[in-house]
Formats: structure tokens, sequence, C-alpha cells
């Protein structure tokens, strides 16, 4: 007989990710804020808090818990060992400088969007605002155009899995907010190898995108973004797209040296 139970799961370590996440989306928070938001008694959440202190992954000032420092090596490690990060680095570098154009370096990972790498030129706009977010994976898997060039490139059922049940918030008035219209884009996007990004995701900008792909494995996407008064019409659907499949392509290749 077949065992279909769900692989068990230890809810302790669970809610301490929660708190983590807690403290990361607000900023920093007291115990009694934090024991309100994961339902737990100030006294247990205290004990928590106080078992994170001790390792460094969460410090406290002033009565206010916020993510330690020991959190931050760690992300950098698993940058640092990414195939991906070690061979697109340069190439985002170079590509932002050749534009003066901001550029991304981006993957996806249960079913958000982690912004792995970017590169500012010297006439980019947005940095304030990509700073901002760049330590929150996103659900903008249906406006980013990396995260649409990904998707595209994955095979059907993790394609399903992923948008089974995801919300299409509207983030402008550009974003495509149906599934059916969202799967017919994604189509056209595999028909034509890059994706764009037409002031889906912020007003005023648009993106191209192209998928880095080796051996049937989809290792992320690397993007160009501009205001729109800098990428006219022809540009993003012409010269961009050729400048980014062109970058793409270079990672692709250099990613099968070992």
């Amino acid at each position: 007989m077949s065992d279909n139970r769900a692989p068990r799961r230890i809810k302790s370590v669970g809610i301490a990710f929660d708190i983590l996440k807690i403290l990361r989306n607000e900023g920093g928070a007291t115990v009694t804020e934090i024991a309100g938001a994961i339902d737990r008694t100030p006294g247990t959440t205290h004990t928590y808090l106080a078992t994170m202190c001790d390792k460094g992954y969460v410090k406290v000032e002033d009565g206010e818990y916020q993510v330690g420092l020991f959190a931050l090596p760690l992300g950098e490690y698993v940058r640092a060992n990414s195939r991906l990060y070690q061979i697109g680095k340069p190439e985002v570098d170079k590509l932002a400088r050749k534009t003066g154009e901001a550029a991304h370096l981006v993957v996806e990972s249960h079913s958000r969007e982690i912004l792995l790498y970017e590169q500012f030129g010297a006439d980019a706009v947005g940095e304030d605002l990509y700073t901002q977010i760049k330590g929150y994976p996103r659900r903008n898997l249906h406006c980013s155009a990396a995260s649409k060039a990904i998707i595209a490139h994955l095979d059907e059922s993790r394609r399903n899995e992923i948008l089974d049940g995801y919300q299409l918030v509207s983030r402008t008035p550009n974003t495509i907010t149906e599934e059916e219209v969202l799967r017919e884009e994604l189509e056209q996007v595999r028909s034509d190898g890059y994706a764009s990004n037409d002031e889906e995701q912020i007003t005023g900008v648009r993106a191209v995108a192209a998928p880095i792909i080796h051996e049937e494995t989809i290792y992320g996407a690397i993007s160009l973004s501009a205001p729109t008064s800098r990428m006219p019409q022809d540009q993003f659907m012409n010269t961009a797209p050729e400048q980014i499949l062109d970058v793409a392509n270079v990672i692709e290749v250099n990613i099968q040296t070992p």
C-alpha cells in the first residue's frame, strides 16, 4: 500500500522563519507585536526571540527586535555559490555600462521572483526603489519581464503549479490580470525567446528579458529596464530584445565551462 501522507514538518522551525519574515517586512517589531502576528503568547514569543538572538539571526535594541547580522553572510554565501551569479555578474555589469540603464539577474523560487544581482548604468532610474524591494521575494511573476521569461520556459507541469491559484494583482493599468491572457503571452514568449514588460510593473518603465537555459535547465533570466522616454517603441520591439538575447547567449555559453 502506498503512503500518500505529506512529509512531517517541525512547527517550531516554521514559526522561527515566520518571525524572521515579520521582522524583515516590518523593519522591526516588539514582542507584543510579534506575538500577535504569530498567534503565540508573549512569553512563548520571547523564548523564540531569545533563542534566535543567541544564534545571531535576530537582535534587539530598546525593546525592538530586528533581523540580525548573521542573516547577511548566509545570503551572501548562497549568492556567491550560484553558478548563474558567478557567470552572469560580469555580463550584467557590461550591459548596464553599455546601455546606461538598469540590468538585472533574476531567479524564481517557491513561485516568487528573487533578484540575484543588479547593476545600474550611468542614466538608470529607480535605483532607490529596487534597493528597497530587493530583500523581498516578490509575487511579480505575471508582470516582470524576467519572471515571464522564466516561467514561460518551465515544463508545463511546473508552470501550471505556479499559475494555479496565483493572484494576478494589478500593479499598473497595463498589468495582465486575466490568466488566459497571461498564458497566451507566455506562449508568445516561448516562440520569441524573450519576454517584455510594457509599463506592467512600474508606470513609465519598460523592460525586456531573456531566459538563461542550458541542457533544458532554467537557471534564471537577465533583463534590461529603462524609462519609456529612453526605450521608445522601435527600440523596445527590436533593438533591446536583440541586445538581451545576445547577452543571454553569452551567459549560456560560459555557464557550460567548468
